[in-house]
């Protein structure tokens, strides 16, 4: 049975709306996903297979600042960069999003001003929901890297986070974790299970945990989430022969075929194998696994596909 506590621990952090939230019912907030507040508006829980507005009683901007305070520890100072970006994790691997009007200089944001929405991400530890996938994948000789694709609220993140957990049990494991919510790292110490031989490299960029992991950590896998752009980190990675983890927004293979970050992962000989996921009333469950012939095209691995899935 799917816990609840997540929720609870993130409402504990929306103080002008905590008591309305506890009087959600139990069923909602065992599957919630998102908690969404918008000036203006009812408070909506979103989950994978449903929407549920909270009563009629509509957020004001005042309710919205005191959130944001909440999340920064009551010093908005320290979280300058955070708000400038229009994220901020928060204990326990959640993450709020949040919108208003951006304060340009230079044509770089500076900040986000009369915040008038805020995403609340719900962080959920689902153990063992990568055992199949680790179990059938790890020994393949051929193994070069994986990535984990799927479209947004498929559960990449959590499904990456217990393949880590996986990999840390057996394997000298760094875990780049760009926004601190993999491992979830309060105080120095992950909340979240990564295993037991994992490096966490907390908020580091990826470029500089790549390099760092290589240096002094001596990887068997290195481990980082949601890639785009610069992939001079990777090409690190295939030089010393650690392999990666990692995941990127990606629903299915016609989408690979066209997406230019995949493409050249796989003709660097930095991944070989993609397993996607589903999502709606399938979210975080494995819905294929496709592998590279060849450093150029991609093609499903027949003969292997129906030894590792019986579908």
């Amino acid at each position: 049975m799917k816990s609840e506590n997540g929720y609870l621990e993130v409402i504990k952090m929306l103080p002008p709306f905590e008591s309305l939230l506890k009087l959600v019912p139990s069923g909602i907030r065992t599957k919630a996903t998102e908690i969404r507040i918008r000036a203006g508006n009812p408070i909506v829980i979103e989950s994978a297979t449903e929407r549920y507005i909270c009563g009629t009683r509509r957020a004001d901007m005042n309710e919205i600042y005191a959130c944001i305070k909440s999340f920064c520890d009551y010093s908005i100072h320290s979280c300058q960069k955070e708000l400038s970006e229009g994220w901020i994790t928060l204990k326990g691997g959640h993450r709020a999003g949040f919108t208003g009007t951006a304060f340009v200089k230079n044509n770089k944001i500076e900040t986000i001003k009369d915040i008038s929405s805020i995403n609340l991400r719900i962080a959920h530890e689902h153990i063992g929901i990568s055992d199949f996938l680790f179990s059938k994948i790890i020994n393949k000789p051929n193994l070069l890297g994986l990535i984990i694709a799927g479209p947004p609220l498929s559960g990449k993140t959590t499904f990456l986070r217990d393949f880590c957990r996986n990999l840390g049990t057996h394997y000298k494991t760094s875990l780049i974790d760009e926004r601190g919510e993999i491992a979830a790292v309060y105080k120095g110490v992950p909340q979240n299970n990564v295993g037991m031989n994992t490096d966490v490299l907390n908020y580091f960029s990826k470029d500089c945990g790549f390099e760092q992991a290589i240096r002094v950590l001596s990887p068997e896998f290195i481990v980082c989430d949601e890639i785009s752009g610069d992939l001079g980190a990777f090409q690190k990675c295939t030089a010393s022969g650690v392999k990666p983890i990692i995941s990127i927004h990606c629903g299915n293979i016609e989408e690979a075929l066209l997406n230019n970050t995949l493409i050249s992962l796989f003709e660097m000989g930095t991944v070989n194998y993609v397993a996607f996921l589903g999502n709606g009333k399938e979210i975080g469950k494995l819905k294929g696994l496709w592998c590279i012939n060849d450093r150029k095209n991609l093609a499903l691995c027949n003969n292997d596909n129906n030894l590792l899935f019986n579908w």
